[in-house]
């Protein structure tokens, strides 16, 4: 039979009916002296204990597991639908989203960038390539009409042929109630980020104004080694930012991010799974 608390600890308070007219010196325990021992005991925990800054605030860990969650979703739909994904991240708002694309023949290149286009930038670039692609739609020649079929043939040249894969990539932000644009703000902000297709790290210092960056996803079951920084938003917290620095790095090959307390730096031309 498993013994009771009762068993193993007596609580009495002092007898005032004992035959000398005095409390009873009984081996049992009062209350106060209950009290003060848990008391004694919670301060002792408290100052050895180590304050383990690595637990997470509330808020914090709702967010930035959040974002890991939102990472392997991503990986996730990239391998299913089989075409490339990537999400958006802006600097300024500690905004991101899930975008898409048709071009299955999307690759990183070999070439990496110092920024990343803002959704304006690549407006105006695939507005610049119709206007310029233009020139070479005139020199293909008119279309003609077939006299004996009636058919109209229209022009024709390599280069016209591969418009659509000279044409800059097009994304779209994926319509999904699942996928509706998420935050880090207001409380947290990304204090840096770099990915694998970035020459250097791009930072909220630098790109705050009309800052994004992207991490893309392959449908062969792979997410960019990444590296991505997330600070508070409190200017008074600067002064303490790799203290209160969370950073999140991907596993590429597994679709998985891991995330620590502190800053720490990381080389992400190296892949750590590589042995």
């Amino acid at each position: 039979m498993r013994p009771s608390l009762k068993d193993n600890f007596t609580l009495s308070l002092p007898s005032t009916s004992s035959h000398s007219g005095r409390p009873s010196s009984s081996a049992g325990f009062t209350l106060i002296e209950v009290i003060m021992v848990i008391a004694l005991m919670a301060v002792t925990f408290i100052l050895v204990v180590p304050n383990f800054n690595i637990v997470p605030s509330s808020e914090a860990a709702a967010k930035i597991n959040g974002l890991a969650g939102d990472i392997r979703a991503a990986y996730d739909m990239s391998v299913l639908h089989r075409k490339p994904y990537r999400l958006v991240f802006e600097f300024k708002t500690a905004d991101y989203w899930l975008e898409s694309t048709d071009r299955s023949d999307f690759q990183l290149g070999d070439n990496p960038m110092n920024r990343d286009p803002s959704p304006q930038d690549t407006k105006d670039a695939i507005a610049q390539f119709e206007e310029d692609f233009k020139e070479y739609v005139d020199l293909a020649g008119q279309e003609v009409k077939d006299a004996e079929t009636e058919l109209t043939i229209k022009p024709t040249s390599p280069l016209l042929a591969a418009k659509q894969l000279l044409k800059p990539v097009e994304w779209r932000a994926v319509e999904d109630a699942e996928w509706t644009k998420r935050s880090l703000g207001p409380s947290y902000l990304i204090r840096s980020m770099q990915a694998q297709h970035h020459k250097s790290l791009q930072t909220y210092e630098d790109l705050q104004t009309d800052g994004y960056a992207f991490l893309y996803f392959f449908p062969e079951g792979y997410v960019e080694r990444a590296v991505i920084y997330i600070a508070p938003a409190d200017e008074e917290d600067k002064a303490r930012w790799d203290q209160l620095t969370y950073t999140v790095v991907t596993r590429p090959w597994e679709g998985l991010a891991d995330v620590e307390s502190g800053y720490r730096e990381v080389d992400i031309t190296r892949d750590e799974n590589t042995k």
